[in-house]
Parts: C-alpha cells; sequence; structure tokens
C-alpha cells in the first residue's frame, strides 16, 4: 500500500468540519456533481440574507459525513451490513443531485421533480462512477426510488441525516443559528424494525428541531420578500419558455449563474425588467394580504400601505385550492394580474400575485421513539400538543399577497380598491 492509498482527501466545511471525500472521488469529480457547486440551496434566499449561498454540492457534502457516521454506528450494532452502510454514504452524497438551476424555485417548470430526476441520472448517468466507489448500483438505486425503508436513514422528514444537516446550514447562514442539540439527536437514531426511530432520552432535541424547523420557515423560506422575489423570478422563467430562449427540459442541466446569464441576455424585454428589477433588489411590494380571520392580526404593517384582509376559512380553502392560483400555473397568473390591473386602473406588469402556499404542505410528521420497553412509541401520541401547535402554526402562515410596484402600492390598497380586487379574485376562485 502506497503513501498515496493512505492519504484523505479532505474538504473544509464550516459546518461539518473536515469531509474525507476519497471513498467516493469517482462521484464527486463527476459533472453532476460537480454542477452542484453553483446551485444555491436556498435559492432566491440571499437577495434578503446576504450570507445564504451555500450549495447544494457543500449540503450533499455535510449529508454524506453525517450519514457515513451513522451508518458506522448501525454497522457496529448489526442493524445493518456493510454493503448497505456503503449504498446509503452514496445515497446520501447524491440524494440532490436531480436538483436544477435554483433548485425548488424552478422545480415547477422541470419535466420531473428532483426526486425522480436523481433516479434518472443515479440509472443512466452515474452508474459506472458508482461502481468505480466499489458501491452495488442496485442496493443505491432501491434508496433512491424509495423501494427500500432504509432511504429514511437520509431523507426522513424529522430526523434524516440531509434534513438535520439543511436545518443546520440554512440556520447558520440566515438568521437563527444552528438548532440546539442536532449533534447530540443524530447519535441516538436507530433503526428498528425497518423504521428510523430515535432514543426516547432524546424526544426533547427532536421536539427542538420541528420547533426550529417551523421558525425557518415563518422566518426565512416563507418570508414575504422572498416568496415575492420568487413569483418575480417565476415569471421571468416562465417569459423565458415562452418566448423560445428555454426549453424545461434544460434545467436541469443548467447552473444558477447559467440561468442568470439568460435572462441577462435574453431578447425578450419583460425577462431584462424582471432581472434587473431582482438584481438590484427592487422588488414588488405588498399592498393587499388576505389571511384567515383569526390570523389577519399577524400581518406585519409598520405604517406601510398594506390592507389586511381577514376571511373565513372556507374562503381561504378557495383561495389555496384555486386553480387560478396555483404557483405552477404560471399563465393564468399572469392573465389574473393583468385582470386586476384593468380592474384597478394600475398599468399591465404593476400587479404581482403571491399564491397561498398551501399549509398542508407542512403538516407536522410523527417521530418513531425507542422506549425503554423495548417498544416503538408516536411522539405525536406523547405530545399532542406540541403536534396541534405546529399545525396550527402552519396555518397561520397562510396568505395570498397581490404585490404592486413601489408608485402604485398606496393606490392599491386603498380599502375599497382592495376590497373590489379581493371580491375579483374570490369570484375567479369559485
Amino acid at each position: 500500500m502506497t503513501r498515496r492509498d493512505l492519504s484523505p482527501k479532505v474538504v473544509a466545511d464550516p459546518i461539518s468540519g473536515l469531509v474525507d471525500i476519497r471513498p467516493v472521488l469517482p462521484l464527486v469529480e463527476t459533472p453532476q456533481f460537480q454542477a452542484l457547486a453553483d446551485k444555491r440551496q436556498l435559492g432566491m434566499t440571499y437577495l434578503v440574507f446576504r450570507s445564504a449561498t451555500h450549495t447544494r454540492f457543500a449540503h450533499c457534502l455535510g449529508a454524506y459525513k453525517a450519514t457515513c457516521e451513522l451508518a458506522d454506528r448501525w454497522l457496529l450494532a448489526g442493524s445493518i451490513d456493510q454493503r448497505w452502510r456503503d449504498a446509503l454514504a452514496v445515497y446520501a452524497l447524491l440524494h440532490d443531485v436531480g436538483h436544477p438551476a435554483f433548485s425548488h424555485v424552478t422545480e415547477d417548470f422541470c419535466e420531473m421533480d428532483d426526486d425522480e430526476m436523481t433516479m434518472h441520472l443515479i440509472d443512466h448517468e452515474l452508474r459506472d462512477a458508482i461502481g468505480a466507489c466499489g458501491v452495488e448500483f442496485p442496493l443505491v438505486y432501491a434508496l433512491a426510488s424509495h423501494q427500500h425503508e432504509l432511504y429514511r436513514a437520509v431523507h426522513d422528514k424529522n430526523v434524516g441525516m440531509e434534513k438535520l444537516d439543511y436545518l443546520e446550514r440554512d440556520g447558520f447562514y440566515t438568521v437563527y443559528g444552528r438548532p440546539p442539540g442536532v449533534e447530540y439527536l443524530r447519535k441516538y437514531v436507530y433503526w428498528v424494525d425497518h423504521k428510523v426511530a430515535i432514543d426516547e432520552k432524546v424526544a426533547d432535541h427532536a421536539i427542538d428541531a420541528q420547533n426550529f424547523y417551523m421558525k425557518m420557515y415563518k422566518g426565512v423560506y416563507l418570508r414575504k420578500s422572498l416568496v415575492i422575489a420568487q413569483r418575480m423570478f417565476h415569471k421571468a422563467v416562465h417569459r423565458l419558455i415562452v418566448c423560445g430562449e428555454l426549453t424545461p427540459s434544460s434545467l436541469p442541466e443548467m447552473t444558477d449563474t447559467e440561468l442568470l446569464a439568460l435572462m441577462f441576455m435574453s431578447g425578450d424585454p419583460e425577462v431584462r425588467r424582471l432581472y434587473r428589477l431582482l438584481r438590484t433588489r427592487d422588488l414588488y411590494r405588498e399592498a393587499i394580504a388576505v389571511r384567515p380571520e383569526r390570523f389577519v392580526h399577524e400581518t406585519r404593517i409598520g405604517g406601510k400601505p398594506i390592507a389586511a384582509i381577514g376571511v373565513s376559512q372556507v374562503d381561504m380553502d378557495r383561495l389555496i385550492a384555486a386553480p387560478e392560483l396555483q404557483k405552477s400555473n404560471h399563465q393564468r397568473l399572469d392573465d389574473l394580474e393583468d385582470r386586476i390591473a384593468d380592474a384597478t386602473g394600475i398599468p399591465r406588469g404593476g400587479i404581482l400575485v403571491v399564491p397561498v402556499f398551501n399549509p398542508e404542505r407542512f403538516k407536522a410528521h410523527d417521530v418513531n421513539v425507542l422506549g425503554s420497553d423495548g417498544n416503538l412509541h408516536s411522539l405525536r401520541d406523547r405530545r399532542p400538543a406540541h403536534f396541534a401547535g405546529m399545525e396550527e402554526t402552519a396555518r397561520s402562515y397562510a396568505a395570498l399577497r397581490i404585490c404592486a410596484t413601489p408608485r402604485h402600492r398606496a393606490a392599491l390598497s386603498e380599502p375599497a380598491t382592495a376590497q373590489r380586487v379581493l371580491d375579483l379574485v374570490l369570484t375567479r376562485a369559485s
């Protein structure tokens, strides 16, 4: 054995420390994985949190290191064998390789979602590199396709290694710092009866991680400025597709820089206008906020011209479900914006509709708890008030925002105008 064989190859990461990538170097060196270094983890979030430029590349390395440590403990405990240990590590490394430029911001335009694209790349383009790492391809594919429940070691909604990594990473680069107790929590995650479970001694740490997740949604992921910026970005991407300068099939292969360059060089004046506004952070401003009546007081006005309107839960559910108001129905949203502009006398292009993010998407997922009796228990059953509180918090985020360019914001927020706009939207949502 040579010195070269013994020498680690490390990448320094501010969250995970030193990550030895030597066992998976053939995969790290592929063009598909290298492209993740130019795909931001949080899409447009850097427009508000200027340090949030961390990448899918860094996140995948962090998930890989955490999964290696977890799988080594499971191997030592006899919960899995070496073959599955190695497959888990590779799946963790590759779990986000299918993300398009700007990740979830552009996913609605793609022909496959990120999980499907990941499976496609693993099956058609990365098979040889997986083999070069000495890992069995069928096992990696079984994890990536979620055919084997062991995938939850990486992808569990609460305590999966990639979930805990992005909570730490996103919190570090935005406003909340790291969630408390995550490193301790990781060490008490088990594989029991083909299920991911936590030791009951770390139940409070799992609850802390869930609470941190909800704080991140309210303060970061669904922050008002960010959902407005994302809708503007959606409009620009939609225009690129309409004018024939971009095809949905090309998005997964593009990096963030390449997509921004396409906007900068576009022959479509509307794309260039939206790009300039995003580049200078000259965003549309919220003028009308529509929320459930019992949460309307949570609208932050701060002396700004914003009309906060409370509606019944029935009407809110209509706004959430309306085909006209789905964030993936880009042309319908554009048409609705033109209707509002015509009804209010505001020039077309001066209105931006930001759809409701369905709170059901953030429904709290249960956690399996390994009790001192040796049986698995439900954290939801043990802490029902905690789960009810999380679900109420998710419902409080629901808001339909009608925005305007700064010069038209005050006119749109006038009470009579705002009510007329709401009536129009509710009619379209019927």
